[in-house]
């Protein structure tokens, strides 16, 4: 018999659930020709770049008073030369979406992958250290037995969390201690909060037990990430992006699409919805969402995430493509401004869950006295070299309430097809809908991609 892999069978499953191609019932009356993008994000900025360049009037309106969501490159002004990022960071090599994106926009990537180094209990390891013989063995099984997953093996892979998954395959109390610091970064939350479905879709074909594997963290944008929302923005004629302007209700009358805002209201033949599912349950729908697609809104939770900025008056650590993974105030510092021209320098500090709640009770003078204390493991010249910190923490944000979409288990395969499933004349994109890409800056523009082709039908 042949097997369906997880994609497949998504699909197939959401298809079942969607009724009738959505493209007919849009172009049921009259061929479309406008359409108001929610949300100026990266996803729906493709969404409103695909559509534009095939003569559709598009509108974005965007909530803040800035364009790109979750990419908002910074610089210090101390060291205006150097550009960090206080969200979206990574394009991977294989992230086909985002890099055909670049590539239209003329954009260019520059190298920032890293080698790992581990901190534990005060202890400093360099690159080279390994998993143990259990965890490779037992990994090596489970990679080559996912292959020939099927339904019933995809259903309860889904029942799991990806720490229990991980221990039932044979991975030790020290190797779960150290993917639990690795995978939360990927996660956004703790393993043991996350479908050990997801997980497995993301890292079975990669080289998991190799700790410097880049995992599709391999390129950022030179000059920052916000460079290629700017060139995005740059091509749509001019106006289409509106800013300060939440959207307070959508409603569909006589075949034409509305949606409300303080400064007005915007009406167009179909609506594509690209902002977090987390501001869902806020927006008056009318016809109202189907009762259960509203509750995976309120169900679906976003990561806590904090990212700390911290300007080095000097490079301290010991390689330009320095990464350390930690069990202390921060999961993860990894060198931001790798390739930048010194001698300042920027360390990253990542911190999700628990941690990034207790760092964003913190105010600055705070964190900095963590920061400092931490890294002195890495060298004694961090007590003098760090001149200042910059914070973002992405769940205390009000226009997304997190990083990106956490799935818990038991949610993949039921929370996603309800949030993905058109309601009416409104399509839904984000990274929370991408299927290879759930998480990154290459989900959203993905989804955004395929909910303009959605349109043109």
């Amino acid at each position: 018999m042949q097997t369906l892999n997880r994609r497949e069978f998504l699909r197939a499953a959401m298809l079942a659930g969607c009724g009738w191609p959505f493209a007919r019932y849009l172009h049921a009356a009259r061929p479309p020709s406008s359409c108001v993008v929610v949300g100026a994000g990266l996803s729906g900025l493709a969404a409103a770049h695909h559509l534009a360049k095939r003569g559709w009037k598009v509108t974005v309106l965007e909530a803040r008073d800035r364009p790109g969501g979750r990419v908002s490159s910074y610089r210090f002004k101390q060291a205006p030369e150097l550009v960090c990022e206080m969200g979206g960071e990574w394009i991977g090599k294989d992230q086909h979406h985002i890099l055909d994106l670049c590539t239209e926009m003329n954009v260019t990537l520059e190298p920032h992958a890293f080698r790992l180094w581990l901190l534990l209990s005060g202890q400093l390891k360099s690159p080279g250290w390994q998993f143990s013989e259990p965890a490779r063995t037992g990994w090596k099984k489970f990679a080559a037995a996912y292959k020939h997953y099927g339904p019933q093996e995809f259903r309860r892979l889904d029942n799991y969390d990806w720490y229990a998954w991980l221990r039932k395959i044979g991975f030790t109390e020290d190797d779960l201690r150290i993917r639990e610091i690795i995978d939360s970064t990927d996660i956004g939350e703790s393993m043991r909060d996350a479908s050990a479905l997801v997980e497995a879709e993301s890292y079975a074909g990669s080289d998991y037990m190799n700790p410097d594997d880049t995992d599709e963290m391999d390129y950022h944008v030179k000059g920052g990430n916000s460079r290629l929302v700017d060139a995005v923005i740059a091509r749509l004629p001019a106006g289409t992006v509106r800013l300060n302007s939440p959207v307070t209700g959508i409603f569909e009358r006589s075949g034409m699409v509305t949606m409300a805002t303080a400064q007005g209201k915007f009406t167009a033949d179909a609506c594509i919805f690209a902002a977090p599912s987390s501001v869902i349950p806020s927006i008056h729908f009318d016809p109202p969402l189907p009762p259960a697609k509203l509750e995976a809104a309120e169900q679906l939770e976003y990561g806590r995430i904090m990212k700390t900025q911290v300007l080095c008056s000097k490079r301290f650590w010991p390689a330009e493509n320095f990464a350390l993974m930690s069990d202390e105030t921060s999961h993860e510092y990894f060198h931001t401004t790798q390739g930048q021209a010194g001698p300042m320098g920027i360390l990253c500090s990542y911190a999700i869950g628990d941690k990034a709640d207790v760092l964003a009770a913190e105010d600055e003078a705070g964190r900095r006295e963590q920061m400092v204390r931490d890294l002195l493991a890495i060298s004694p010249d961090a007590a003098n070299a760090v001149v200042t910190t910059h914070s973002k923490a992405w769940q205390n944000d009000p226009w997304v309430h997190g990083a990106y979409a956490v799935y818990h288990p038991g949610q993949w395969l039921t929370l996603r097809p309800l949030l993905q499933r058109p309601h009416g004349k409104v399509l839904f994109a984000g990274e929370h809908l991408s299927e290879d890409s759930q998480g990154f800056m290459d989900g959203a523009v993905g989804t955004g991609v395929a909910a303009a082709k959605a349109l043109l039908g």
